[in-house]
């Protein structure tokens, strides 16, 4: 099969997949608010990841039937699709359980460090040339992410459980920025309405193993009403980024992911009166300059290293 460079994006297609990564990064930041808010009225992080995958799991079945014919549904290369479930349910576990324990908009802005982390993977697995720009665009989310780590120690609130969700926070902007990879290299032989759905099935079964580990708390209307929005919302976002990725590469797409952090700032106020402090912010403006500064350059061809299959 040819390589990823030979994946070129028609120009009218740009347009259409900035829009939709600036969509799914509203609907991303409507997912934090629920998991948030579900975590806080007591769902285990196995039983939030179980009940997002499984809730998403009928709107993405009607909207497939909608969208094209049933054969789109079904996975050409199976292998493919367990690879990204088991890196994507990972990346759950460890988001969800990060935004249980930190505010949103802190949780949020150490997942906008996934557009930073995901130019040198291109750079390993796509081929891209490193440029001095890029060079410093990661020494400047490093710094945004020691900053918001400092946001941590400083705050004589906060103690280990904090502190170990800071940590989780970064593993999964770090998995996550693999999983763009891969996904983007998964969009060329495989249908927007396979990946999604076979990404929900394999991360509801991840959560039910996650849940022998952290237990189950009984449902309750409240959570049944967080739950059904990060269902809903994530169903939305899961097919808005796969299409955005089956469009454009992942450098020209990247820079627009901070759009959610004016979401999450903002969210994260109106409904849990969280505001940013001193360092907080430092590091949501180093980590935001960060990915503008890897986003917006000149597009290099993606390489031969990743090849699709």
């Amino acid at each position: 099969m040819a390589p990823l460079s030979d994946v070129r994006p028609r120009p009218d297609r740009i347009g259409s997949a900035i829009a939709l990564r600036i969509l799914a990064a509203a609907f991303a930041t409507g997912i934090g608010i629920c998991i948030h808010g579900a975590s806080k009225a007591g769902a285990t992080t196995g039983q939030v990841v179980l009940m997002r995958a499984c809730l998403s799991i009928p709107v993405l079945l009607l909207w497939a039937a909608v969208a094209g014919p049933a054969r789109d549904m079904l996975p050409r290369a199976p292998s493919k699709h367990v690879l990204r479930g088991l890196i994507g349910g990972t990346v759950m576990i460890l988001n969800f359980y990060a935004l249980g324990v930190l505010p949103v908009a802190h949780a949020q802005t150490l997942s906008y460090l996934t557009p930073v982390l995901a130019v040198p993977a291109a750079v390993v697995l796509l081929g891209e040339r490193l440029s001095t720009r890029t060079v410093l665009g990661v020494a400047l989310g490093f710094c945004g992410m020691l900053s918001m780590l400092w946001t941590t120690a400083a705050n004589p609130e906060w103690g280990w459980v904090e502190l170990s969700g800071m940590a989780a926070g970064i593993a999964s902007a770090v998995l996550m920025a693999l999983l763009r990879v891969i996904i983007r290299a998964m969009t060329a032989t495989e249908t927007t309405a396979s990946i999604a759905l076979s990404f929900a099935v394999i991360a509801s079964c991840v959560g039910l193993g996650a849940t022998a580990v952290t237990g189950w708390t009984p449902m309750t209307p409240v959570l049944w009403s967080w739950l059904l929005g990060a269902g809903l919302f994530g169903a939305i976002t899961h097919v808005a980024a796969t299409e955005a990725a089956a469009r454009a590469p992942v450098s020209t797409l990247a820079a627009y992911d901070y759009t959610g952090l004016a979401f999450a700032v903002a969210l994260d106020f109106v409904l849990f009166r969280h505001v940013p402090g001193p360092f907080a912010w430092l590091g949501i403006v180093l980590i935001a300059a960060a990915g503008l500064m890897t986003a917006w350059r000149t597009p290099r061809p993606e390489g031969t290293f990743l090849r699709l299959k």
